[in-house]
């Protein structure tokens, strides 16, 4: 169970609810999801002490307490009981002293029925006597040698701490004993009436009328028995446990301290002794002071963690992780988690890699697209190449025609104006009909080929070019070859002159 600031406590008897942080009690009108105590009841509980061997091992103890409280304490074979003990050294003798609790679990069941309806589960449930320890712990009392007596309706008992230890328990007489006790001395009175006199009018004869003294005799009568078995227990433990003196009374009924108490516990003769209540927590309270010293008790029990003293038999099943099959489930949803963790990564890495391939995909998409248009980018400029080639080519045969041309006439330099003019006039009808020579080749002095260029659209150039040439008067002009190349036509012209 997780921690928490407060515990709930339950009355056994009334049910009544309250919860605690340490400072502050508040009333529950419904039961809250808290640490959940309460106390036995002390009619319930079977007390018996025996001593052992300082010798004697704690695996062994165990067994032997229960011998002892079936076979001395006389508890019923028949029944069931849940048993647990306290082991004391004593400073002057060899052995140690065990007491020894047991309750029988029908009457557990049974004196809690109603309670486990309620709230359910009781996480600790206290033996009352123990619970005094707590004014100790929170340092609300320092450690002397005390007695405190508790004066239920149904339920009375005393409790003898040394230093601040608890050492002994003891039953004295309920408050519905008391009434039986008046009851019987013809002294007609109810639980009520009773609470409400020993509150107001307690142990003090002056607050009596003269027809009450019946009733203040008899209970000077029961006080004096009470305090007879307080001081005779009280001789009784400083044998045993080796202490001077008792140095404080606590005492109080389930309503508050008995007025005139101190003055009647001065005159029975125990002066010397400090006479207290329950009443101690620094938040005064009203009512059910013994449940509030086992709240108290409690949740130091509480948050200290420790179940020692624990005679529950309600208790609140363990949360299902710290079961062993809890702990083999959530090792087997860690191991599935782990798992799981190690499939997302590697799924997580799976899809960075197939984001990364899908972006490779599209880079290399995009690049094969661009190779595409650089590979038909290329084939067209290498059909550019390869034309500008063949025309330079072409150009290269009309430049070394040309030059053939021009070597020629370097030779026919001086062989007369005749064929000068024929090559002027050849050239100026070229210029008329805007025609370009391709090439010009030479045969002898008077006889010249030449190839003439004109465009598809202006084909008809050509013949009126070889009809100027005869008007001029040259002779055997011949056409040897038409020809259409790239949308141009191409002539090839035999030319003489007389």
């Amino acid at each position: 169970m997780a921690k928490n600031q407060s515990i709930q406590y339950i009355n056994p008897s009334n049910l009544s609810l309250f919860s605690y942080d340490g400072k502050h009690f508040e009333n529950l009108n419904k039961k809250e999801n808290l640490y959940t105590v309460s106390r036995a009841l002390y009619e319930d509980i079977v007390v018996y002490s025996f001593k052992i061997s300082t010798m004697q091992s704690d695996d062994d103890l165990s067994s032997l307490v229960e011998i002892k409280m079936y076979e001395e304490a006389g508890l019923d074979v028949n029944k069931t009981y849940k048993i647990t003990y306290l082991v004391k050294k004593l400073d002057f003798d060899e052995m140690c002293l065990v007491e020894a609790f047991a309750i029988d679990l029908d009457q557990l069941d049974e004196t809690f029925k109603e309670c486990i309806k309620k709230v359910k589960y009781i996480d600790f449930l206290a033996l009352p006597f123990f619970a005094y320890t707590t004014f100790y712990t929170n340092k609300i009392l320092i450690s002397k040698n005390d007695i405190f007596v508790y004066m239920g309706d149904d339920e009375a008992f005393l409790s003898f701490y040394k230093d601040g230890s608890y050492i002994s328990t003891k039953s004295v007489i309920s408050l519905n004993d008391i009434v039986q006790k008046l009851n019987a001395a013809d002294i007609n009175i109810n639980l009520e009436k009773l609470s409400d006199i020993l509150q107001n009018k307690g142990l003090k004869q002056e607050l009596y009328e003269q027809n009450e003294s019946s009733i203040f005799l008899e209970l000077e009568k029961i006080f004096s028995e009470v305090l007879t078995k307080i001081n005779n227990v009280a001789l009784h433990n400083r044998s045993v446990f080796g202490f001077d003196n008792i140095d404080r009374i606590f005492f109080s009924t389930k309503n508050g301290r008995i007025k005139g108490l101190r003055e009647f516990i001065f005159n029975f003769g125990l002066t010397d002794i400090e006479i207290r209540d329950f009443n101690l927590f620094k938040e005064k309270q009203e009512s059910d002071f013994l449940d509030k010293v086992v709240c108290s008790y409690g949740l130091d029990k509480y948050n200290k963690n420790s179940n020692k003293q624990n005679i529950t038999i309600f208790k609140r099943p363990p949360s299902f992780l710290t079961t062993q099959l809890g702990k083999v489930t959530l090792f087997l949803i860690g191991f599935v988690l782990i798992l799981f963790g190690v499939y997302l990564y590697f799924q997580q890495e799976l899809n960075n890699l197939e984001n990364q391939k899908n972006i490779l995909d599209a880079k290399y998409q995009s690049i094969q697209k661009r190779a595409k248009i650089y590979k038909k980018e290329i084939r067209k400029k290498t059909q550019e190449i390869k034309k500008i080639k063949k025309d330079i080519e072409k150009q290269n045969i009309v430049f070394k025609n040309i030059k053939v041309s021009i070597d020629k006439l370097d030779k026919m330099k001086g062989s007369g104006s005749n064929y000068t003019d024929f090559l002027a006039k050849v050239n100026l009808l070229l210029q008329k009909y805007q025609l370009k020579a391709r090439s010009i080749e030479q045969t002898g002095y008077k006889k010249i080929n030449i190839e003439v260029i004109s465009g598809y659209n202006n084909r008809d150039k050509i013949a009126k070019f070889l009809k100027s040439l005869i008007n001029e008067g040259f002779v055997n002009v011949v056409t040897h070859e038409i020809k259409l190349d790239d949308d141009k036509y191409i002539s090839k012209i035999g030319i003489e002159h007389e």
